[in-house]
């Protein structure tokens, strides 16, 4: 069988191998299959993956079906297609990929950063100022008498305790943020215990200043703590 040159205008033998397949030779397969061998060869071993191999071997899967049919225009140019996809894949695939060398600085850290959580953590604070003082001792007093003003500026609270002569009597803290204006606070009212008189209450210093009513007239003995 004879076959025309497009180029030179010739009758040629159309030829055929032992198994009487067409041999073709394709300039544009040539070349993606160059590319595909020097990107191929550039490739880390440490950069393959699972998936990469999984989606590799779908194109060779591809590629080898292709390649059982005869050689036919249609079955060369969607073979050019595959093979020009490979060879782009290929050269993109990038060097951020997993590889040992990055793996085994990961490590690294890893193991720096469990020697480090593994010792013993140390804290340290410094025990917390405190001040006291008296505001009554074995004082009689008569209804609403005011102790005298006490500085709270370095603290943040305060504890008032103490006795009460009548076991009905109590006290009200008043505050004041200039030591001249006073004003109730009306929840720091402590009562005394009716079995044996005794007063105890806290509170924040959210003001500088604070003096004690002595709401009942009676004998008080009161005392006040205060700390940081």
């Amino acid at each position: 069988m004879y076959v025309r040159d497009s180029v030179n205008h010739k009758n040629k033998v159309l030829e055929v191998d032992g198994s009487n397949q067409l041999a073709v030779k394709d300039a544009i397969a040539q070349s993606s299959l160059t590319n595909i061998d020097s990107n191929c060869a550039n490739i880390s071993p440490d950069q393959a993956t699972a998936t990469n191999q999984s989606a590799a071997n779908s194109s060779l899967a591809t590629i080898a079906t292709a390649s059982s049919s005869q050689a036919t225009a249609a079955n060369q140019a969607t073979a050019n297609t595959s093979l020009a996809s490979i060879a782009t894949n290929s050269a993109n695939i990038s060097a951020d990929q997993a590889t040992a060398t990055l793996q085994s600085a990961a490590n690294v850290s890893l193991n720096n950063i469990d020697t480090a959580l593994a010792g013993v953590l140390q804290v340290s604070s410094a025990a917390p100022s405190r001040s006291s003082g008296s505001l009554a001792s074995a004082a009689s007093k008569s209804a609403n008498d005011l102790s005298s003003s006490v500085d709270g500026n370095a603290q943040r609270k305060c504890a008032v305790f103490g006795t009460c002569s009548i076991n009905s009597g109590s006290v009200k803290v008043h505050i004041s943020h200039d030591n001249v204006n006073f004003y109730e606070d009306n929840n720091a009212q402590y009562y005394a215990n009716y079995s044996n008189g005794h007063i105890a209450g806290h509170f924040d210093l959210n003001a500088r200043y604070f003096k004690i009513e002595f709401m009942d007239t009676a004998t008080y003995t009161l005392e006040y703590a205060m700390c940081d």
